[in-house]
């Protein structure tokens, strides 16, 4: 049985992939097999009684030995039972990279030391080329993210230089009319020959108008631009939209109805800021009923949201023109500036809500505002 077990370890010996080395407490090999000729390029003869440092290049080949001594002397393991990566060199003299593992082999005179090393040169060639690849990928990545920002920089500010000449086309509609009134009531005051008194005065009070609507025009911007921040709180949008209704005169031919659930759920919005927008609905919805007709409030509402809804039974919205009309200064009224619905989804957007505009299915138009429903002591909507 003794010689079979040795002929097996022979076997495992002669047939091993990985390079095996056996060496004395002197770091003298006693012993290799076939891999490791192969690997290294020494013949068994040339290794076999000479010092392993022979397989290590510089600066591994003069550490050896004090690193073999210390161990025997502290017993303190820096590779053996652990194993890693280390420098062998060939009989060429061309250093390469190996993985070594070493185990310790108690004898009757000492103790040998077992090194089983396997050739990692296609492995770390691979782990090179894979780091390349990832390195040129996040090239790539970095490379094709700033052309995205880019591109969504420019996309950004031809946006903005589109909506600057929407706007700018609306206020120079706006303001240039009433600046004309001015220049021929003023250019009839510096010409006219002893006018009447009664014509001058007529000529000034129409300056003074023209010049109180250029004003509320650049009031009405400036509200836009610098619409203060929400002040939070919980809000009966059934009682405020009633308490709006009542201070908008109305016609003898249009009627309102409140059709709101009075058990609807408060919602978590600035209550001041959210009567702009319920008294902008409302107004348009009676101005877009010059011979009568009907306005109706109704209001549902989910978990998390409040939906209002101010509808008419006016003409409604023309579809071409539904996605323009929240649009600042884009007005279908033939006396009117076109900000009130811009003016609205602004301080929607900073309340957390939404405002939407529709044609009905008879006839009408339909705005649906939609709220936050307020929680008690924290204010999260849900």
């Amino acid at each position: 049985m003794k010689h079979a077990g040795e002929a097996v370890l022979t076997a495992i010996l002669e047939t091993a992939v990985d390079a095996i080395i056996l060496i004395d407490q002197q770091g003298i090999i006693r012993s290799v097999n076939p891999a490791t000729v192969t690997m290294f390029g020494f013949s068994k003869e040339e290794m076999v009684g000479n010092n392993v440092k022979m397989l290590m290049p510089s600066p591994d080949r003069e550490r050896h030995d004090q690193y073999l001594q210390n161990y025997c002397q502290t017993g303190v393991a820096k590779i053996i039972g652990i194993g890693r990566e280390v420098a062998g060199q060939r009989k060429d003299g061309t250093a390469f990279p190996m993985h070594l593992a070493v185990s310790e082999i108690p004898v009757q005179d000492g103790r040998l030391f077992a090194g089983i090393i396997r050739d990692i040169t296609a492995l770390k060639a691979a782990q090179d080329e894979l780091t390349m690849l990832n390195e040129d990928l996040e090239r790539m990545v970095r490379q094709r993210t700033d052309e995205l920002r880019a591109a969504q920089a420019e996309l950004l500010q031809q946006e903005r230089l589109a909506t600057l000449g929407q706007v700018s086309g609306g206020i120079a509609h706006e303001i240039r009319n009433p600046l004309n009134a001015v220049k021929t009531s003023a250019y009839y005051l510096l010409n006219a020959n002893s006018p009447a008194p009664e014509k001058v005065r007529e000529h000034l009070e129409r300056i003074d108008r023209q010049v109180t609507l250029i004003d509320n025009v650049i009031t009405a911007l400036t509200d836009v631009a610098r619409m203060p921040e929400p002040t939070v709180g919980r809000c009966d949008v059934h009682a405020l939209v009633a308490s709006i209704a009542a201070t908008i005169s109305m016609d003898v031919n249009i009627k309102l109805i409140d059709r709101i659930p009075s058990n609807l759920p408060t919602v978590h919005v600035d209550a001041n800021q959210l009567s702009i927008v319920f008294r902008n609905l409302i107004r348009n919805a009676r101005d877009a009923m010059p011979k009568g007709g009907t306005i109706f409030l109704d209001a549902t509402s989910d978990e998390r949201t409040v939906s209002m809804r101010v509808s008419d039974t006016g003409p409604g919205i023309p579809p071409e023109l539904l996605s323009r009309v929240m649009e600042p200064l884009f007005t279908t009224k033939a006396r009117g500036m076109g900000l009130g619905l811009a003016i609205s989804k602004a301080i929607l957007q900073r309340n957390g809500g939404t405002i939407s505009a529709d044609n009905q299915s008879g006839s009408g138009a339909v705005f649906t505002v939609t709220l936050p429903i307020g929680v008690i002591g924290d204010g999260v909507a849900g």
